[in-house]
């Protein structure tokens, strides 16, 4: 334990939290001190146990939902469990990781990038029984190539942005204006000239400014695509794919209609929930009322980055604060460091 909560939990304070916990996350229901003593070897009476948890309770690590009930953990007894257990770089029971790495080859061998990331969404929710999560890479620190714009019909485009390295990024714009293959061309090679070799969120940053002294071509179809390419370093809810609902929909958390169905809105607004998430890198997990979005309040989220061709994306998992969280952080991580493999 870091100082502060040595200060705060003794030895056998910590032993009983951390039993609780775990015991909490497997059997669902509030955990009084004859089923600790029942479930778990701490060598310590029941007698012990009851005035273990009773401080653990005052120094608000336990909640007592109803006088005559068991306790379970609260936000803040989450939080330091998490900290003293989960290990940023732990990994799955051997032999598991072996057998996730099979199913993982057999159902994401072909299809598109946006199939396979829907596929591992799946996967995700299925193998955790939560919410899957999994954000296409951002291309925030990747480098500009060139742009090349198609013209589809009179006022319909294809831009295709090349990234260093390959990466590509697609899109069909509507352009409110007739516009020509030639004014395809001269604008195209007006980008290209003054956003080379810069990030994408330099290209976030300035487009519009570096643009605007651009004489030549047709100025609206230059607003147009200049406020596409503002907008592409910025994960939006088509970069973002969910599944696993009817996973936490059965959780015992979510019994009550009003707190699914909000949650429910929640995961649909998936332009929020990928602003969220673009912000996590490396290994992440937030608790309850840590979330600012009082829908999360109920949920931890376990997330892990991986990188693809120097763009991020994000892994990650959504479900109850009763969560088993270090087979939900090998899972992501484990996840993460084999998403390129299948992404890239």
């Amino acid at each position: 334990m870091n100082s502060m909560e040595q200060e705060l939990l003794s030895w056998r304070e910590w032993q009983v939290l951390q039993a609780l916990v775990k015991t909490y996350v497997t059997v669902g229901i509030p955990v009084g001190s004859r089923t600790l003593l029942d479930r778990e070897i701490l060598g310590i009476s029941a007698a012990t146990i009851r005035n273990t948890l009773a401080a653990l309770e005052e120094k608000e690590f336990l909640h007592q939902p109803h006088t005559s009930a068991g306790r379970i953990p609260t936000d803040k007894g989450y939080r330091l469990y998490v900290e003293q257990c989960v290990d940023q770089d732990c990994a799955l029971p051997d032999g598991e990781g072996d057998q996730l790495r099979q199913h993982l080859n057999e159902q994401l061998a072909e299809g598109g990038i946006d199939e396979i990331l829907g596929q591992l969404a799946k996967i995700i929710g299925q193998v955790s029984n939560q919410l899957g999560l999994v954000m296409a890479p951002a291309f925030e620190q990747g480098i500009f190539h060139k742009v090349e714009l198609v013209r589809l019909s009179e006022q319909r485009l294809l831009l295709v942005l090349t990234i260093h390295q390959g990466s590509v990024r697609s899109l069909v714009i509507e352009v409110g204006s007739a516009c020509s293959q030639r004014d395809l061309e001269i604008l195209s090679g007006q980008i290209n000239q003054r956003l080379h070799g810069l990030t994408m969120a330099q290209i976030g940053a300035s487009v519009r400014e570096r643009m605007a002294s651009v004489e030549t071509g047709n100025p609206q179809l230059l607003k147009v695509i200049s406020a596409e390419i503002e907008g592409l370093h910025r994960a939006g809810a088509g970069d973002l794919h969910v599944a696993g609902t009817r996973n936490i929909c059965l959780q015992p958390e979510f019994r009550d209609p009003q707190r699914m169905a909000e949650l429910i809105d929640l995961v649909e607004r998936k332009e929020s929930l990928a602003q969220m998430l673009q912000r996590r890198q490396g290994t992440v997990v937030t608790i309850g009322r840590e979330h600012q979005v009082q829908e999360m309040q109920l949920c931890s989220v376990v997330t892990a980055s991986y990188e693809v061709d120097g763009a991020v994306g994000i892994i990650g998992v959504i479900g109850p604060t009763r969560m088993p969280y270090e087979r939900v952080a090998a899972l992501v991580n484990y996840l993460a460091s084999r998403a390129a493999e299948f992404v890239g």
